[in-house]
């Protein structure tokens, strides 16, 4: 992956959090992370690197990996 693909993380909202924030014990109590996601001007880049990278754990780009998943399976059918 290049450089620049990722240049986008400079600009998150996440930025200075703690990254604990955003891997959860239990994907119920990722509420924090995910209203954080969703004031991000990078929300859409974030959750595409997921997706593309298959991300296995953590809220990235105001998706949970259940959410992703789910993301994923839906993108699979309508191929």
């Amino acid at each position: 992956m290049a450089i620049a693909d990722v240049v986008w993380r400079s600009k998150g909202a996440c930025q200075g959090l703690d990254a604990e924030i955003f891997y959860p014990e239990n994907e119920d109590h990722a509420e924090f992370a995910l209203s954080v996601c969703g004031q991000c001007v990078v929300r859409i880049a974030c959750l595409d690197y997921a997706l593309d990278t298959r991300e296995q754990q953590g809220v990235w780009g105001g998706a949970t990996a259940r959410d992703r998943r789910k993301m994923l399976r839906q993108r699979r059918q309508s191929a």
